[in-house]
């Protein structure tokens, strides 16, 4: 439930749109219940009275206004719905990439490539479109069952409370499906995001895996990734098969007692043709939306599933230190640096112990070293990347680890080996260096 309140604070921002659906779901529920009054009106009174055919135009003519106008209420309904939920996925997704920017970088390092990029593409989308969909759809439902029961109790509160009786049976029946199906979507996203992770390295790696002839080996990890996918979508739908048709049963068994209950009046006079006529097809528009409802209630547990994962995102720790420091002016930084028995570990492991080096302005220094001998390391401490835990390092005297994070950062140039930069170097003509480290 919390999740799902988080959700509302987005859909909150919109204020407007949210009041304009909830204007035109309550208007088109209200259209459902003029047939039914029509086909009692016709049945008791038109046919029997033989009023003509003019009168049963009058009554078909408003039947059918009444359907279109329905029709034309949703169709508005779901384009501001559309235009709303587009909305709703912009700002998420533009929140979810902002944390992720301010994320440290030791939290990149625990986690996959594939996965985050499933949670910004995928999860997004699916929290988004089940959640809002679903509280949409949900409110539509709930606004119809309420308008069509009042409409019930109203002409009959005996034959009304005979099409209730199954309502504690479908309620009991949603929550003990519920109760276990949070798991089960959890396990579906999980597996999900564990398979386009492996993905992602593999394509990443294909020369790699290609010059090792690793291609058995890796097919068969997929494989098993695609199976967990596999088994835990199993599990959901197993459950689902069970559930929906339960509660199809229990909706046709209202339906069943009202023809029992409406017969025996029927029979003894207490109500007539066209009144039970109207029950009959009032139940139908009481019935289809609890079915949607538990259709809902299936989206709304994915959808939460998804949710969970971006806000693990949205609610991380950002990088520590990015607010404070000594701010520098970008012109008043000469250059000069210096590295001095720093000492920086990851998981208790040493990385590099008893550096000490210095590097004046203009100074070309080449470092030349096995892969892994901590050059990469190095630049990392000094834009403050990673915080080194003995020692000290400095640019202009000053130590780094008292300077504005940002600032420092902005005075450092660092072109990585990787072709992210060039790629976006490739957009300024002329600009052909190359990718190696400087």
């Amino acid at each position: 439930m919390k999740t799902i309140l988080r959700v509302f604070g987005y859909v909150r921002r919109y204020p407007a749109l949210g009041a304009a659906q909830l204007a035109c779901a309550l208007f088109a529920a209200a259209m459902v219940v003029v047939f039914p009054n029509v086909l009692r009106e016709v049945i008791d009174v038109t046919i029997p009275e033989q009023r003509g055919i003019g009168e049963l135009l009058k009554w078909t003519g408003l039947a059918l206004a009444a359907f279109f106008a329905r029709d034309l209420l949703n169709s508005l309904r779901i384009m501001l719905n559309n235009t709303f939920e587009q909305k709703i996925i912009f700002d998420l997704r533009s929140d979810l990439y902002e944390r992720i920017q301010r994320l440290p970088l030791t939290w990149f390092d625990n986690r996959s490539t594939g996965d985050i990029m499933t949670r910004v593409a995928e999860d997004v989308t699916n929290m988004e479109r089940v959640l809002i969909d679903g509280i949409e759809q949900g409110l539509v439902a709930l606004v119809q069952v309420g308008i069509v029961a009042g409409v019930m109790l109203y002409f009959d509160p005996a034959l009304a409370g005979a099409a209730m009786i199954p309502i504690p049976l479908l309620a009991a029946g949603a929550y003990l499906y519920t109760r276990g199906a949070r798991d089960r979507h959890r396990e579906v996203r999980k597996a999900t995001s564990a398979m386009n992770s492996l993905l992602q390295d593999n394509i990443a790696g294909i020369r790699q895996i290609k010059g090792y002839t690793m291609e058995q080996d890796e097919h068969r990890a997929f494989n098993e990734s695609s199976d967990s996918v596999r088994q835990a979508t199993l599990k959901v739908m197993r459950a689902w098969a069970l559930y929906n048709p339960s509660m199809s049963f229990l909706g046709n068994a209202g339906i069943v007692l009202v023809v029992g209950f409406g017969g025996a009046a029927a029979l003894g006079g207490d109500l007539t043709v066209g009144e039970l006529a109207m029950f009959l097809t009032l139940l139908g528009f009481f019935y289809e939306p609890i079915g949607r409802l538990h259709s809902l209630n299936q989206m709304l547990l994915a959808g939460r599933a998804a949710a969970e994962r971006v806000f693990d995102i949205i609610d991380a720790e950002e990088e520590p230190g990015m607010a404070g420091g000594e701010r520098i002016a970008p012109r008043s930084v000469n250059g000069t640096s210096s590295t001095a028995t720093s000492r920086f570990a990851t998981d208790d492991k040493p990385t590099l112990h008893g550096v000490s080096l210095e590097a004046q302005p203009a100074d070309d220094q080449p470092w030349s070293s096995h892969t892994g001998a901590g050059k990469s390391t190095i630049i990392d401490l000094l834009a403050r990347f990673y915080e080194y835990q003995e020692g000290e390092i400095t640019v202009d005297g000053r130590r780094v680890e008292t300077l504005h994070k940002p600032d420092l950062r902005a005075v450092i140039g660092h072109v990585t080996q990787e072709s992210f930069l060039q790629r976006h170097r490739a957009r300024q003509p002329g600009d052909r260096r190359n990718g190696r480290d400087r």
